[in-house]
């Protein structure tokens, strides 16, 4: 907390609005993320784990290396983490018929559940925060996401080392509205 108060108060006094808006952007994923992270917390359910369902949601079904890879962790941590979802019934493992050394993994009802009720806890607290503001202020804020939003969709994708599905999207359709997503395959 100190680090992301001194990172927002440091880019405020260069005067430069992108660094400022860097910062405060910054410091708002974070806040939220901490208190979508708190309620989840008190359901025991980690955000590795709330990862894992995420990445099964948009890829479905995934091997073990295929997961591990996305996760950026090796196979036995991974196995460690699915070990215990599948514990809780979130996911379920299954071998591949004609290769038996393959396992792949599946999200369950009751993971895609799970990830139903944390969307429905993470919207019902941005209502709440998006409920502190003024109708004016609330129309700045509509304007400024779009217009960020749109920027990044025309925007080149980035390359990276990482794998395709351990980067987060939404899934709530409040939060989705007017954003293409790739189908699923199921």
């Amino acid at each position: 907390m100190i680090v992301d108060v001194t990172r927002t108060i440091a880019s405020a006094t260069t005067g430069d609005p992108t660094e400022r808006i860097i910062a405060d952007l910054r410091a708002t994923m974070i806040a939220i993320k901490r208190a979508a992270s708190e309620r989840l917390r008190r359901t025991g359910v980690s955000m590795a784990q709330l990862n894992i369902l995420y990445i099964l949601h948009r890829a479905g079904d995934m091997t073990m290396s295929q997961l591990a890879e996305g996760l950026n962790v090796s196979l036995s941590n991974a196995t460690g983490l699915i070990d215990r979802m599948e514990e809780r019934g979130f996911i379920e493992r299954s071998r591949v018929p004609e290769d038996r050394r393959v396992v792949l993994v599946r999200m369950t009802p009751t993971g895609t559940q799970l990830l139903d009720e944390h969307d429905a806890m993470t919207d019902d607290l941005l209502r709440t925060v998006l409920g502190r503001l003024r109708p004016d202020e609330l129309g700045g804020v509509a304007s400024a996401i779009s217009a960020l939003r749109a920027a990044i969709e025309a925007s080149p994708a980035p390359t990276s080392d990482r794998h395709p599905a351990s980067t987060t999207t939404p899934r709530s359709s409040s939060t989705v509205r007017g954003i293409v997503q790739a189908p699923r395959r199921d």
